[in-house]
């Protein structure tokens, strides 16, 4: 939990101050009333942060108690004032704090401010740790911005020894350039000291090496202070990025390829399809011809044939419209067209085609959705979600076995359940139930796609719905589909 020691004068605002920092989840160690007594609270308790109020009774006011700890502690410390003015902003500057927050202070901006200080301070202090041991370069300069220290990595990486870069303008030794423009960029170095503060560059940038060679690198510069908080210099640290950068490119080459190999497979798929469905119109018509035509003595057998053709057609038509419809899930071509929609009615038509199918192996219930019965839904998609799970149920249960379909309404949901008492789907299957092309292990010869359930998914996932599955083997399964709609009265 993290510490904060409060440095205020007036009682009523610290107590004030240390009844929201507990309610936020902090934990106040002490309440200072003077900048001598915060410096003196700071090393005996070494509290996580210190809030500050800058104008303080006494002799030492909050700017300096805050120079004071930060010098000899290292504890963040956050400004508190009632005063904006730009020579208090000006002197509270100099100390480098973690924030500054004005008077009267509410608990929301007090959190942001701690969290951010806590985060800027635990980013400080690792960069510190890494400037000790780290594998990557690493350049010191001076307030001047001349160079006076190289790590062997960075020697490696500019081609520079350190003993010849010594006391050399940075520009000299890190030359550094836009990898789009080729022009040169702001040093980050210029930037730390000018704006005293960490600055971070893109990773578009290219270091020109001592020999000429542009080397693609990522880097950051920080300001360093003395022991009185003066500006001593900055450093550098940066890094070679070019197995990263070849990494980008060549993941950025496969994604294309696979953009190209999908917008082909979608073309391909939607090409095949309706070439197809020519033939199948007229083998359907000629079929028809046929049985109206037929007076020969086989006609009875040749009728049966034309049954079975015309099941064929239908079955593969089906199949072409489960692929384009597919495809065009892929695609991101299936748009979301809400519009009120009578709930009851589509019900009851959904009742009608489908007792005509199931005839007496279905048992269909329409549960009410109370008053409001007419909602913002897709209908052409709640169609294709429930067709296919009825389809499907249908599909995978005995003869004389009942399949269940009940719509209710709840809290401005739509909740589909489909049921059957069918074969089951084997529990290894069911987490893979709704990938293209995936059919339970024990289909068995039932024929299928195995593209009515991802579009059901597909489907689901573009009304922002849910869907859900419960399957033993031998007992039955349960879909459960929820889609959030806008309810209208009627």
């Amino acid at each position: 939990m993290t510490r904060i020691l409060v440095v205020e004068d007036e009682r009523i605002i610290a107590l004030n101050l240390k009844e929201n920092l507990e309610s936020l989840g902090y934990t106040v160690v002490e309440i200072a009333a003077s900048g001598e007594k915060a410096v003196t609270k700071a090393r005996e308790l070494y509290p996580d942060l210190v809030l500050m109020d800058i104008w303080l009774q006494g002799d030492m006011d909050g700017i300096s108690a805050a120079q004071q700890i930060w010098d000899e502690l290292q504890i963040p410390v956050i400004y508190l004032t009632g005063h904006s003015d730009k020579i208090t902003l000006e002197r509270a500057k100099v100390t480098a704090p973690f924030g500054y927050i004005l008077k009267p202070v509410n608990e929301r901006q007090l959190s942001v401010a701690i969290e951010i200080a806590l985060q800027r301070y635990e980013r400080e202090q690792f960069l510190s740790a890494v400037l000790r041991g780290i594998g990557d370069g690493v350049i010191l300069v001076d307030q001047d911005c001349r160079i006076q220290f190289l790590n062997r990595v960075a020697e490696s990486l500019t081609g520079w020894e350190f003993a010849d870069a010594k006391n050399r303008e940075l520009t000299e030794v890190f030359n550094i350039i836009d990898s789009q423009t080729q022009h040169p960029v702001n040093n980050p170095v210029t930037l730390a000291l000018e704006q005293d503060r960490i600055v971070y560059l893109t990773d578009d940038i290219l270091l020109i090496t001592k020999n000429g060679t542009p080397l693609p690198i990522a880097d950051s510069a920080a300001p360093i202070r003395d022991n009185q908080g003066n500006l001593a210099g900055a450093v550098l640290v940066f890094q070679d990025i070019s197995d990263r950068k070849q990494a980008e490119a060549a993941l950025r080459q496969q994604l294309a390829r696979e953009q190209q190999l999908n917008q082909f497979q979608r073309q391909f798929i939607h090409t095949v399809s309706h070439e197809y469905r020519t033939p199948l119109s007229i083998i359907q018509a000629s079929t028809f011809l046929i049985e109206a035509n037929d007076s020969s003595v086989q006609s009875e057998k040749n009728r049966l044939n034309c049954q079975r053709i015309k099941q064929a057609v239908k079955y593969m038509v089906g199949l072409l419209e489960d692929v384009l419809t597919f495809g065009q899930a892929e695609a991101g071509q299936l748009i979301l067209d809400p519009a009120p929609l009578d709930l009851k009615l589509f019900c009851q038509q959904i009742i009608e085609e489908y007792s005509l199918i199931a005839s007496n192996r279905s048992e269909i219930k329409w549960l009410s959705c109370g008053q409001g019965q007419t909602a913002y839904l897709d209908k052409k998609i709640l169609q294709l979600i429930v067709r296919n799970l009825l389809t499907n149920a249908l599909k995978y249960s005995p003869e004389q076995s009942p399949v269940y379909l009940s719509f209710t309404c709840e809290d401005d949901r739509l909740i589909v359940e489909v049921k059957d008492k069918g074969i089951g789907i084997p529990l290894a299957d069911q987490p893979h139930i709704f990938n293209a092309f995936r059919r339970a292990s024990n289909a068995g010869t039932v024929r299928g796609s195995g593209m009515g359930l991802a579009i059901v998914k597909k489907a689901v996932d573009l009304h922002g719905g849910t869907i859900s599955v419960e399957s033993s083997l031998g007992v039955g399964t349960t879909f459960t589909v929820t889609l959030p709609f806008s309810r209208l009265s009627i």
